[in-house]
């Protein structure tokens, strides 16, 4: 009887379509000739992995790399790269890895998993550890092989959310780019160090940040430009300050901005108050409100708060301050 790898091409392309994804990652660990099957298929002879969030983690302390990813069903699955016993674990198999690094060996499996994904991911998840230049840990220039990665192969991963947690400006930058701006709908960047400042010059010249609808982000933002943020139907960040006439500017866009539904700007000055009383006229208790273009109920509603945070958000006619002025729109 012939064994099941001399079956035609044909048979085993159909099996392997309609198997499960971790049924077809197993068949591959049997021999190299499953393996190189496999691999030399095209994309869409595989089956989905049906994947709705990848998160990628370095942990610096364990020295390890973590794959985990949640399907459809909620099913949970792990990958975990031990740079210590330099071995690849995944659904309770534990394979020496000799003398690979276990940075390469990681994206390999990362660029093979990701031919499975067909569906777009609702979620594409980044967590790196604190690395100095000086670190000799074997996942250190993990996020530098990632871009390198996407690089040469030319692949976007379909996501519609986009987080990164992260030490350094480079590590958000080597995996921004990863992200398909056809689909990216929300960047979302949270800081692992406190007093990181991130030049927003770099970021906002990507097509990801052009495209994304949402944003929000930990880091102090350096350079924030208005004209960079005023695309976002929502947005949250800090930075160090902001003009009277780029919070008027704001105003303009927001107004004639029909899915726009709020902004939140954390600074850590604000003296133009008097500017913005001569641009807007007085505020009933730090607040002023504008009409929406089009729209008799919704209103664009502004406030200064004294810790220096300012809000851009929307409300119903209804929920004005009572004897609050609403200010007609007006073009310009």
């Amino acid at each position: 009887m012939p064994s099941i790898i001399e079956m035609p091409e044909l048979v085993l392309e159909n099996i392997i379509e309609v198997s499960d994804f971790k049924a077809v990652l197993t068949l591959r660990q049997v021999c190299r000739d499953f393996r190189n099957f496999i691999d030399d298929l095209n994309d869409s002879k595989l089956p989905d992995s049906k994947f709705t969030k990848i998160e990628i983690i370095s942990e610096k302390n364990e020295n390890k790399i973590l794959f985990d990813f949640l399907d459809t069903e909620d099913s949970f699955n792990r990958i975990e790269y031990s740079g210590m016993e330099n071995s690849r674990s995944f659904n309770k198999k534990i394979i020496n890895l000799e003398n690979s690094n276990i940075v390469d060996v990681a994206i390999r499996d990362l660029e093979l998993i990701l031919k499975f994904q067909k569906s777009f991911l609702e979620c594409l998840s980044f967590s790196f550890s604190d690395f100095s230049t000086e670190d000799d840990s074997s996942i250190r220039n993990l996020p530098t092989k990632l871009y390198n990665m996407f690089h040469v192969t030319g692949r976007k991963i379909k996501t519609k959310k986009f987080t990164v947690k992260a030490h350094h400006q480079f590590q958000i930058m080597s995996v921004l780019p990863l992200a398909d701006p056809g689909t990216l709908e929300f960047i979302d960047l949270y800081s692992l160090d406190d007093d990181m400042e991130v030049e927003i010059d770099e970021i906002a010249k990507t097509e990801q940040w052009k495209k994304a609808k949402i944003f929000r982000s930990e880091f102090h933002l350096l350079n924030a430009n208005v004209e960079d943020i005023c695309h976002f139907s929502s947005c949250a960040l800090k930075t160090s300050s902001i003009t009277a006439r780029d919070l008027d500017f704001l105003k303009k866009t927001y107004i004639s901005f029909s899915t726009f539904e709020i902004s939140y700007f954390e600074l850590k000055n604000f003296n133009e108050n008097d500017e913005i009383s001569n641009l807007w006229g007085p505020a009933s208790e730090s607040q002023w409100y504008f009409r929406m273009k089009d729209s008799e109920d919704k209103i664009l509603r502004i406030v200064i708060r004294q810790d220096y945070d300012i809000q851009f958000d929307i409300v119903k006619k209804s929920e004005v301050r009572n004897g609050a002025i609403v200010h007609n729109y007006r073009e310009n």
